[in-house]
Formats: C-alpha cells, sequence, structure tokens
C-alpha cells in the first residue's frame, strides 16, 4: 500500500527521503576504512572531483526537467477546447468532471516536476569546499577536511537525484492522466 501512496504522491516520499538524508551526520568517507592512511591525497582530489562532477551532471538533468514547466503552460492555454470537446462527445456531467480532475491533476504533476527541478538548481545548488585553512595545515587535517567534505558533497547529490527522480516520476504520473484523456477523446463514440 506505501509503494502505492509513493507512486501517486511521489514528492511526498521525496520530502522525507530528502529531510531524513538532511538530518543524518555525512561523518567522513575515512571513517569507515581501516586503514585511511594508504588513502593519497591525490586520490581524495579526484573523490572530491567527481563528486563535484556529479553535481554538475544532475543539474543539467534538472534544467531538462524545467521543460515540465512550460509543457504544463501549454496545456493549460489549450484546456479549454480540449475538455470542451470531450464533454460534447460523452454529454455526461460526471464524465466531464472526471475529464476535468484528471487535467488538473495531469498539470498539477507537471508543475510539480518543474517546481523540483527548479529547487534542484537553486535550493540545493550547495557545493561543501575544502576549508583553505586545511591547505596550510599539516596533511593529516587536510586529509581529513578533504573526506569530510566528499562525504557532504555525496548527501548533497543524493538529496539533488532524489528530487531529479521523483520530477521524472511526476511527469509519468501527467503522461498517464493525458493518456487516458487522449483515449477518451479519441474513442470512436459519439450521442446520438
Amino acid at each position: 500500500m506505501s509503494k502505492v501512496f509513493d507512486s501517486i504522491f511521489p514528492f511526498i516520499a521525496n520530502r522525507n527521503d530528502n529531510q531524513k538524508i538532511s538530518r543524518k551526520d555525512p561523518g567522513n568517507i575515512l571513517d569507515a576504512i581501516d586503514n585511511p592512511d594508504a588513502i593519497s591525497i591525490d586520490i581524495l582530489k579526484g573523490l572530491y572531483s567527481d563528486a563535484i562532477h556529479q553535481k554538475d551532471k544532475l543539474e543539467d538533468k534538472a534544467k531538462i526537467n524545467v521543460a515540465g514547466i512550460t509543457i504544463a503552460i501549454s496545456l493549460i492555454l489549450g484546456a479549454s477546447n480540449f475538455l470542451k470537446v470531450i464533454s460534447e462527445k460523452y454529454n455526461c456531467s460526471i464524465f466531464s468532471w472526471i475529464v476535468f480532475i484528471l487535467f488538473v491533476v495531469a498539470v498539477l504533476y507537471l508543475l510539480i516536476a518543474g517546481i523540483l527541478a527548479i529547487k534542484v538548481l537553486i535550493h540545493e545548488n550547495v557545493v561543501f569546499v575544502v576549508d583553505l585553512k586545511s591547505f596550510a595545515a599539516d596533511i593529516a587535517v587536510l586529509r581529513q577536511d578533504y573526506g569530510k567534505r566528499i562525504s557532504q558533497n555525496r548527501n548533497q547529490n543524493l538529496i539533488r537525484n532524489n528530487s531529479i527522480y521523483t520530477s521524472y516520476e511526476c511527469i509519468r504520473n501527467a503522461l498517464i492522466c493525458l493518456f487516458i484523456l487522449l483515449v477518451f477523446s479519441a474513442i470512436p463514440y459519439s450521442v446520438a
């Protein structure tokens, strides 16, 4: 039952998951390793760079999802004619309300998808950088700071990824609603 609820309202599950990740202490990637001194600074720099690169890739996906808002606006502009055609075709007030509700739900899903994508680009646009003081300190402090920042950036990337995935789920749900509307409009039925 929970999976059905999460499929219908993916944005609620996303909010809960991201809150759990935000509250969790990311720790340090070096803490989970038996011999952290064997990992060179160059490897840590590479891992740090990979986490930043992953952030950029996720933000590129979010930019693509902003198209959900554009599609929603286009649907809103063409809604009156589309809904009128279906209403006249079936001539049933209950059916007209069902079609209207499906349309509104599809537009809401697309708007939520766009908002989640914009949230990734604006609100979740956080990068944890290695403190400049760590470069002036000894190598052990620098290693610990790299380890901590890598963990923080990975957690932030998880939050970004969750939001983008939820945005895709909302687009999927909107497409399902729109497909049902298309079927209703394409059925060769007319009131005599």
